[in-house]
Order: structure tokens, then C-alpha cells, then sequence
């Protein structure tokens, strides 16, 4: 994957995704240069966009800026949205009718979010009612509902979501590695001060997530009614057809509760 990477002609983006990513790590430049093995001249043509990262110099980055190279793909996608168009801007969203129409006829619960930081753009029937937490703000309001700022501050969604540890905890790793450069740093800032007044903030932020729990699609649910636990596969998409559809489609559906898992938090 790194290979058919290459040179993209992009490169000045992703040039300002790494000078926004080390800024936030709080690191100079020349320390980013140690850590990649290169020249502080060289980083700094790669950082100002004059010479293409690529090949062993991408893994090498990854280690710099404290990301894991299985995260690449991502990072890419994120810099250089004419590769992979999600969604940003400004708050209330412009959704086309035939989108939410879309989103209306699942089944199951279903969101459009932006992505990586989670705002909730849009809610189907069955979202809204089996996670009333997660409803989407009013357009008038002065801000979007966040997921991540909801999971950490709603005790409820605690008892909810048996495995809310491992689910929080990747949202924040997704958060903290993605957001630099492409959510809007005030944003950003008025999330982690939500977040921060939770006791689990610190360690989740400051911890990483391992590739094979970052990409477990269990959502365990305990009816708070019944008891009963119900299983669900978390599905993420992206739209190819029609263009111009940059929010991810985020879908939850049944599963079988035997359906193998790796979520430590499985079984309790």
C-alpha cells in the first residue's frame, strides 16, 4: 500500500498535515528531522512540500509524529481529499434531501458524521430512538452534537455500551492522530476541554490502540429495560455514487452473538 502511494501531486497538502501534526505534538522541526533519520534541510523541504514523501520516508514519518503505519492509509486519505473527499466545513451541514431520504429508509441505526471528529450531521428513526443521546443538534444551535464529547460526559451511554471503553478509547485515538490540520483547531480545543473533565480522558488520549481492536466492529448494547445484551456489527462508509456525498455513512446492524471478536470487553 505504501509503494502505490508514491508521488501524488497533492504533496503541499500533506506537507501541511505534518507541520500541523508536529505542532500539536509540540515538537521542532529539527527534533521531527531526528526522529525521521533525515536532515533538518530535508524535512523541511518535505514539510514545505518541495520534495515528495514516499516509500520508507512515509513508515519513517509515522514514527515521528507518534502515528502507527497501519493508520497510513487514513492520514493520506485525510491530507489529500481529492484521494478521499470527507466531509468538513461549517456547522449546520448542507445534506442533500436525497441523502437524508437515504438514510431514512435503513432499517437499522444509521448516522452521517464528520469525520474525524465525529459531529453528527444527521440521524435515521431507529438512531434517534435507540440512542436518543446521539440525536443530532438543531441547525440553529451553536454547535453540532459530538459523539465523542456525548460517550465521555452521558453516564447513561455507560451503562449502555458494555464494551464503551474499547469504543471511546478508539474515537479518541482516531481524534487525536487524524484531527491535526483538518479539524478546526478551536473545535478541537472545545472537544478535549468536554472531554477532559472525564477521569478516563488522560489515559485513553495519551495511550494507543493496537491495529486488531482499532478495527473490532462490536457494539455491545444492554437493553437498560431488560437487561437483555444485544450484539452489533459497526459498519463506516463512504459514498462512490453520487459524487459530492463527503459525510460517512455510520451503521449499526444485528450480529450473531457468536460471531468471533478480539474486544476484551466481549464477555462482561
Amino acid at each position: 500500500m505504501i509503494d502505490a502511494i508514491n508521488q501524488i501531486p497533492e504533496q503541499p497538502v500533506l506537507g501541511m498535515y505534518m507541520r500541523y501534526r508536529r505542532e500539536m505534538l509540540g515538537i521542532t522541526q529539527e527534533e521531527a528531522a531526528r526522529r525521521m533519520y533525515v536532515s533538518v534541510s530535508l524535512y523541511r523541504k518535505l514539510e514545505n512540500g518541495e520534495r515528495a514523501l514516499y516509500g520508507e520516508r512515509l513508515e519513517d514519518w509515522c514514527a515521528a509524529i507518534d502515528a502507527p503505519v497501519w493508520m497510513l492509509e487514513k492520514m493520506v486519505s485525510l491530507a489529500m481529499p481529492k484521494i478521499s473527499t470527507l466531509a468538513r466545513g461549517a456547522w449546520p451541514p448542507m445534506l442533500r434531501k436525497e441523502d437524508i431520504d437515504h438514510l431514512n429508509a435503513l432499517p437499522f441505526p444509521a448516522f452521517f458524521h464528520r469525520f474525524p471528529e465525529y459531529e453528527v450531521l444527521a440521524a435515521n428513526p431507529a438512531a434517534s430512538g435507540a440512542f436518543p443521546w446521539l440525536a443530532p443538534a438543531d441547525p440553529g444551535a451553536e454547535r453540532p452534537v459530538n459523539v465523542i464529547e456525548q460517550m465521555m460526559t452521558v453516564p447513561e451511554l455507560r451503562e449502555v455500551l458494555v464494551n464503551w471503553d474499547t469504543i471511546v478509547h478508539r474515537l479518541l485515538f482516531s481524534l487525536r492522530i487524524l484531527s491535526p490540520g483538518v479539524v478546526a483547531p478551536e473545535r478541537l480545543a472545545q472537544i478535549i476541554e468536554t472531554c477532559s473533565a472525564s477521569p478516563e480522558f488522560e489515559r485513553m488520549w495519551n495511550t494507543p490502540v493496537q491495529e486488531e481492536l482499532y478495527n473490532d466492529s462490536l457494539v455491545l448494547v444492554r437493553n437498560p429495560g431488560t437487561g437483555e445484551l444485544i450484539t452489533l456489527t459497526m459498519r463506516v462508509y463512504n459514498a462512490y455514487h453520487p459524487q459530492g456525498c463527503s459525510y460517512q455513512l455510520f451503521m449499526l446492524t444485528p450480529r450473531d452473538p457468536g460471531t468471533p471478536t478480539v474486544d476484551p470487553y466481549a464477555n462482561v
